[in-house]
């Protein structure tokens, strides 16, 4: 994990091309090539505010900004910040006035200007390692309701098999009674026939007899 991810930060006015400050982590072997961005900005982007801008390289990322009444936010930061986070952190700044704390003789931002600007980076440099800690806690959350939905889903599916062998054993047993049915009705039949039967050959034999020339 970086421990400063928010590399560079410039602040500058488009409308004279010039810087109000700058805030490094370090001395950064970029600090060329932003110059050049934010000279280009300046050319490009007079009126164009409120634009989200974005250019990636392998391990960094620039985002840029330009804001009413003009100022330009240039950030370099590590490619795994959060891209969210940036013009969050640029809003702050800019919602704390701090473009505005300048030293009227160096037209650059003033000491409260730059700790301050100073104090709200280090709570994003910070941000991050929040953000992903709440990510992780995420997840782990998600982890254990998924697993609490598959133990469900087990219990349900054992009570699933349960009853549809219960439902078997039933079927079995209704198909035992129906031919255990089946055969007593037969018998009950036959021997009401042959009951029948023998009542008619008694009425014949008795007719027989009892009309016999």
């Amino acid at each position: 994990m970086d421990n400063e991810p928010i590399k560079f930060l410039l602040i500058g006015d488009i409308s004279t091309g010039k810087k109000i400050t700058e805030f490094s982590t370090k001395i950064n072997k970029k600090k060329d090539e932003i110059d050049k961005i934010f000279t280009k900005i300046c050319k490009t982007s007079a009126g164009k505010y409120e634009e989200r801008n974005k250019i990636t390289s392998k391990t960094e990322n620039y985002y840029f900004i330009t804001l009413k009444p003009g100022i330009v936010f240039l950030a370099l930061v590590s490619n795994t910040y959060p891209e969210r986070l940036v013009f969050e952190l640029i809003d702050k700044i800019n919602q704390e006035k701090i473009p505005t704390m300048i030293n009227e003789e160096t037209k650059e931002l003033n000491a409260k200007g730059r700790q301050d600007l100073k104090t709200i980076i280090d709570s994003y440099q910070n941000n991050v390692i929040n953000e992903i800690s709440k990510d992780i806690n995420d997840i782990k959350l998600d982890m254990k309701d998924n697993i609490k939905k598959m133990v469900e889903s087990i219990d349900d599916t054992s009570i699933l098999e349960q009853s549809a062998e219960n439902l078997r054993q039933e079927s079995k047993n209704y198909r035992e009674n129906a031919n255990e049915l089946k055969k007593l009705t037969f018998c009950q039949n036959f021997k009401m026939w042959f009951a029948l039967g023998g009542i008619v050959v008694l009425l014949i034999l008795l007719f027989y007899f009892i009309f016999k020339p």
